[in-house]
């Protein structure tokens, strides 16, 4: 094949369109007012005045009770042709709250490339049209990933009380570069109770165990409320997660055979014990605090559509539980009502709802107000007492041996000694923007340590694309945190270490003069100096000159070998584990042995994207965006570029194109192909931003295009 000749020889202003959210602009959206106690209250001040005021909420607030109806369905891509009446009104009771949770809402790949869907507003619509009668709805929000649609309706009679109305998204497809997979949210206030839903769709198969639950645990920790870097999924007294998890029934003594017929035999009580989803909670690896109320309908998937009938197509895939709702409260929760829906048939799933019967609190403005002043005169009577006093038990953190995309993390502790509460912050150093460089991270960032109490923050380092940009050639880790006590003195904590040497982060014209692993060289070329004395030759003293990057080729090969007839093969996310081992095995020039291609596939992009120079170099990329409709003058462009930067980008469309030569049965498609490289292969040396950022998009997916659909010779 061509491409294996190669080696021998010697969701900002805009982001990818497929994760833009699309949100509701109706007129009628309720009062956003702000939740600021005072505006000249710091962001830890506030909250330890926050805290005192939830300790005395009693004294201020009344309970009320919420009726939330909340739905999952997995809709397969299909038209909505069945009414949703049934579905929306569950026991003809009309909920206050309704949320439904939509995935797989369209999967034409012109969705994935451009986001626009004609179904998210039919589905609206249906949606519109099946709401309880007798009663009055508006629209509160909406917002859509992909083919993910979370959308909320609330009764008119409740916008006066509802504020603070935010919505966020998280991709976790390959570099966050899809949205297929993912999850979003929709945040508001009623009363003093904050309430989340989480609408998601977690990764595909019955093995990815442990990538459904990273993508859990990427959705809950990075989900932020209308780019509010304090609004997230843990400051919410209530959050309800549905939508199709994945979770699958597997065990090994259990044929697939034996696992069908019990369900088909309604026995339900029988198969959960062999639910992926309650396994890996009793393991409490995955929705740790979440509860889910009794399972006792049979599996939601996976059906021949338009039937009751179990999976009976090639693949046979198993009955499974899939759709799931589940919530973590801090406020009283009663599940009333939990089912799937049979009745609905166009989708190879069932929908499931939760009916859930919650407690509010209503605030008596007058009193809360009397209880507020007492709470800051005596802080500013703490104030004016003392200053604050604290411990820190380390202040020196040595992190050894640190590896590509492999955190790690330490503890230190802060100990209030003094005798009033104190509140604290991690500050920027004297002349910097953020608190610390991109490889280096502290949580919390902000708090409160009452008396005798103290509070452990986790220091953490982890290094990605971004990340090694702004790590030197010796690859040494060196940084200084700011922990600032409010009213008090500052705290240095000092964060060291090194990178592990890589591969990754490399350019192409480094790489292409080590013909050994990287991990077993002692220096590499000044590459740069070469390049500042004007000569393109090599001394003969250096290794020999590949023509691409061995390790572009080592994971190539491996592809080549086991992956061409495997679906959704740079759409699915690998396992971390595996990525750590493909990064080892390419960095000490040792076989690659892991269990997932999609592992395999991902270390691609990761490798490509992570080039100190994009494979088409900045001074071409202008030119390219102008020739990107004209394939004999984009060739015109690469014969121009640096050989070894050509030979890359020859080498990975001819993979690209053996790919697609197999659609047939990997069910590639060249658009998503060229939407997911033409972000990898090209980049703007500067940001992009605005209406210009969306045409370079589109016209970096049109010049791979070209390459993906046309034969490329240098002729």
């Amino acid at each position: 094949n061509e491409y294996k000749s190669y080696l021998s020889g010697g969701c900002s202003e805009y982001s990818s369109s497929a994760m833009v959210d699309i949100l509701s602009d109706y007129p009628d959206q309720p009062r956003q007012r702000t939740t600021a106690l005072s505006t000249g209250l710091s962001y830890g001040r506030e909250s330890a005045v926050q805290r005192a005021l939830n300790k005395r909420k009693t004294e201020f607030t009344n309970l009320q009770q919420c009726t939330v109806l909340c739905v999952t369905w997995n809709v397969n891509g299909q038209h909505p042709s069945e009414q949703l009446d049934t579905l929306l009104s569950v026991d003809d009771k009309p909920a206050d709250v309704i949320a439904v949770g939509f995935q797989e809402l369209d999967l034409s790949p012109e969705t994935l490339i451009l986001s626009d869907s004609p179904k998210e507003q039919i589905w609206m619509e249906r949606i519109e049209e099946g709401l309880p009668k007798g009663v009055k709805y508006r629209l509160l929000r909406h917002v859509r990933l992909v083919g993910i649609m979370l959308v909320i309706h609330v009764r008119e009679t409740l916008l006066d009380n509802i504020t603070d109305v935010g919505v966020g998204y998280v991709s976790t497809g390959i570099m966050g570069m899809l949205g297929n997979k993912g999850g979003v949210s929709i945040k508001f206030n009623i009363d003093m109770t904050t309430i989340a839903i989480v609408n998601s769709h977690l990764a595909a198969h019955q093995e990815f165990v442990e990538r459904r639950n990273q993508d859990y645990r990427d959705i809950f920790t990075k989900m932020r409320f209308n780019g509010d870097d304090q609004s997230s999924l843990r400051n919410c007294d209530l959050v309800v997660w549905c939508g199709d998890l994945n979770y699958r029934v597997s065990n090994e003594e259990l044929s697939g055979e034996e696992i069908r017929n019990l369900a088909e035999k309604w026995e339900i009580n029988q198969l959960l014990r062999y639910d992926q989803l309650r396994e890996q909670r009793y393991k409490r690896l995955v929705f740790e605090e979440f509860v889910e109320e009794t399972v006792n309908f049979m599996p939601t998937y996976k059906y021949n559509p338009g039937t009751d009938k179990f999976d009976t197509s090639e693949k046979l895939r198993l009955p499974a539980w899939c759709d799931r709702i589940l919530w973590k409260s801090n406020t009283v929760v009663r599940c009333e009502d939990y089912r799937s829906h049979p009745i609905h048939k166009l989708s190879d799933h069932k929908p499931v709802s939760a009916v859930l019967q919650i407690q509010t609190r209503v605030v008596d403005k007058d009193k809360k107000q009397v209880v507020l002043d007492e709470i800051l005169k005596d802080f500013d009577r703490q104030v004016n007492d003392s200053l604050p006093q604290a411990t820190i038990n380390r202040t020196d953190l040595a992190f050894d041996g640190v590896k590509y995309l492999e955190p790690q993390e330490q503890p230190i502790t802060i100990k209030n000694t003094g005798t009033d509460v104190f509140e604290f912050e991690f500050i920027p150093k004297l002349d910097d923007a953020s608190i610390c460089v991109p490889w280096c991270n502290v949580e919390p960032k902000t708090g409160v340590v009452e008396p005798n109490n103290f509070l452990i923050l986790n220091v953490s380092v982890y290094i990605d694309n971004n990340a090694l940009k702004t790590i030197g050639s010796d690859r040494q880790l060196s940084e200084i945190l700011v922990l600032h006590l409010v009213n008090g003195k500052d705290y240095f904590i000092s964060v060291s270490g090194y990178l592990v040497r890589t591969s990754f982060g490399r350019s192409i014209r480094e790489l292409v003069r080590i013909p050994d692993a990287v991990r077993k060289q002692n220096l590499l070329i000044d590459v740069e100096q070469e390049h500042r004395d004007g000569s393109d030759s090599v001394d003969m003293a250096t290794p020999p000159r590949l023509n691409i990057p061995k390790e572009l080729w080592k994971i190539v090969d491996y592809l080549y070998g086991h992956a061409m007839y495997e679906e959704e093969l740079f759409s699915t996310r690998g396992s971390p584990l595996d990525i750590g081992a493909i990064r080892d095995a390419i960095d000490t020039d040792t076989p690659i042995r892991v269990p997932s291609v999609h592992s395999a596939a991902e270390s691609l992009i990761l490798f490509l994207d992570s080039f100190s120079e994009p494979v088409i170099p900045y001074n071409a990329y202008a030119h390219c965006l102008e020739q990107c409709t004209h394939f004999t003058n984009s060739k015109n462009i690469l014969r121009n570029i640096e050989m070894s930067h050509r030979n890359v980008f020859k080498y990975v469309c001819a993979f690209l194109r053996e790919i697609l030569a197999h659609t047939d049965v990997n069910r590639s498609n060249a658009k998503v192909l060229a939407q997911i490289f033409g972000d990898v292969l090209l980049k703007p040396q500067l940001p992009e931003a605005g209406p210009a950022a969306k045409s370079a998009y589109k016209k970096r997916q049109l010049f791979v295009y070209q390459f993906l659909t046309n034969e490329y010779d240098d002729s």
